[in-house]
């Protein structure tokens, strides 16, 4: 009998350690797959979404109108030439922070970075509120960014806004915004500049348009110097 009572424990905690293996293991690879999942949708830098989670969070609005921004900020390749990459990566990181905290008691609102210096605000709301938006995110930026080695350092945005509504496709909103956005620079930067919805959103071109921000910055940067 006692050699019995001895064996059935061992069998049950053997058991237990099976179970509790198996536990591990399945919340183990269900953390591991949330976190690809996460990765898959955001951008490492800044940890914005990115294009992919974008459209995600877009493809979820199609029932309700929203208000959508595209930020770019004026003069950023000469903070990369001037203070280096590591500057560059730490105004993107503070830039971030300040736009997800402007919005962020907006529900459903998202912040995504498409790439380099481009940044994506969608808030939904019940009344098209896009030129609100834009003015929000520059004065979010009015403050000096301190970088790594000290200095205080002036960011500047140009912001196109546009007010998408139900049934409008992601692609062309888009496009919309970064439309006014191009129009911002063109006037200098540092401003504001709304899509009219009195026009039908353009259609989608594969023709990039970042290519026609770089050149209205690049006339701005002359102008300067002249």
């Amino acid at each position: 009998m006692k050699a019995r009572t001895m064996v059935l424990p061992a069998v049950a905690a053997a058991s237990l350690v099976g179970h509790v293996w198996a536990a591990w293991a399945a919340w183990s690879y269900r953390s591991q797959l949330t976190q690809v999942r996460r990765a898959a949708i955001t951008d490492s830098l800044t940890g914005l979404l990115n294009r992919g989670g974008l459209f995600a969070v877009l493809g979820g609005l199609g029932g309700e109108p929203y208000d959508l921004a595209i930020v770019d900020l004026d003069g950023f390749k000469q903070v990369n030439d001037m203070y280096g990459h590591d500057a560059g990566d730490a105004v993107l990181v503070e830039v971030a922070a300040r736009l997800t905290e402007a919005i962020g008691e907006v529900d459903g609102a998202a912040v995504a970075r498409l790439g380099g210096d481009e940044i994506v605000l969608v808030c939904p709301t019940p009344a098209p509120i896009a030129h609100l938006l834009g003015t929000e995110v520059v004065r979010s930026l009015a403050a000096p960014i301190t970088l790594p080695g000290g200095q205080d350092l002036a960011v500047r945005a140009s912001v196109g806004v546009v007010s998408a509504m139900v049934g409008d496709q992601p692609a062309r909103v888009l496009r919309a915004a970064d439309l006014a956005l191009y129009r911002a620079k063109a006037a200098g930067g540092d401003q504001v500049a709304e899509y009219d919805r009195i026009a039908e959103l353009p259609p989608v071109e594969t023709r990039p348009v970042v290519r026609l921000r770089e050149m209205a910055e690049s006339a701005r940067a002359l102008g300067g110097a002249a």
